[in-house]
């Protein structure tokens, strides 16, 4: 038996995306540029080539069916493809034919990436370097960065993924972040135990693999931590730390950088650690500017582990 297969106009299929997002034909319309009745004659010939019903009425509009929703959802990682290929023509048109894309966390972006990237527009001046924050979530395979920088516990399940190689950049302990004149602060090592009486200013709202090592660690020292203030990154829980509203935990990344209110400590027994990995896609590092920035990385790492601080491109 032989089974047919349907050529979808993908511009139908953004029209139908942006029916859905939007909740209506008019908005739709008004965003696109088109009239409402292109609009209309879009979805209508989408659903005739589909054999699908997309949407319905719903009092003086139309809502999606449950079939359009899940076009909708399912189309989303084709349609990042075809983004990417259109900025990739784009590139190609103009000259640019070198291009990356790398994906970090917050800590990493602030410090890593600055040097990075300069180093990068001096050695591949019409590489288009792209950052992408990698916290909000997991991305799906087809809109992973080609270098995506993520972390992951020293005792925990590594990540590997299909068509991707894992490449370690760096190990870090956790520190108490406290204020100055805390009672700790003349102390270079902390045990974990010492400070379950402490309020706790937490820095991670999410349940992030960062704060799924901290939790661990805490109830291997035999307390869960008493939080008196809750905030969504680290540069807000160190202000409240500087403060005075009470300590926070944090990798040694992110403390490269920090006011002067504020001194830190590593913490021991235990000892929590992370690991740095960069998920690389097959066939990525046959690109120069790919290659270069893995190795800017790497001295990155290497620089802020011996000495705190961050130089790269020596």
């Amino acid at each position: 038996m032989l089974y047919g297969y349907i050529m979808l106009d993908t511009n139908r299929l953004r029209v139908f995306r942006a029916v859905v997002a939007s909740g209506s034909v008019g908005a739709a319309a008004t965003h696109l540029g088109y009239t409402p009745s292109a609009i209309s004659q879009q979805i209508a010939a989408l659903q005739r080539e589909t054999g699908l019903t997309l949407f319905e009425k719903s009092g003086r509009g139309i809502t999606a069916t449950a079939t359009g929703r899940v076009l909708a959802a399912e189309s989303d990682e084709l349609m990042g493809n075809l983004s990417r290929l259109s900025a990739l023509v784009d590139d190609l048109r103009d000259g640019r034919s070198i291009g990356l894309s790398i994906g970090c966390f917050a800590s990493a972006g602030q410090i890593w990436m600055p040097p990075v990237a300069k180093a990068l527009r001096e050695e591949f001046p019409d590489a288009l370097v792209t950052f992408n924050l990698n916290e909000l979530g997991e991305p799906s395979l087809g809109h992973r960065p080609e270098i995506d920088v993520r972390t992951e516990a020293i005792d925990g399940p590594v990540m590997t993924l299909p068509g991707h190689e894992r490449h370690v950049l760096h190990e870090e302990s956790y520190y108490l972040v406290m204020p100055r004149d805390h009672a700790l602060s003349d102390r270079e090592e902390i045990p974990l135990s010492s400070i379950a009486q402490e309020p706790w200013v937490d820095n991670d709202r999410s349940d992030s693999t960062c704060s799924k090592i901290v939790a661990r660690a805490c109830r291997a020292a035999g307390f869960s931590p008493r939080y008196v203030a809750r905030c969504e990154d680290h540069y807000t829980a160190i202000a409240m730390v500087g403060a005075g509203v009470g300590v926070t935990v944090l990798p040694r990344l992110p403390l490269v950088r920090v006011t002067e209110d504020v001194t830190f400590a590593r913490l021991v027994e235990p000892e929590p650690r992370r690991r740095i990995v960069a998920i690389v896609r097959d066939g990525v590092r046959s690109s120069p500017v790919a290659a270069r920035a893995l190795e800017l990385l790497d001295h990155a790492a290497a620089q802020q582990h011996d000495t705190g601080r961050v130089r790269v491109g020596d």
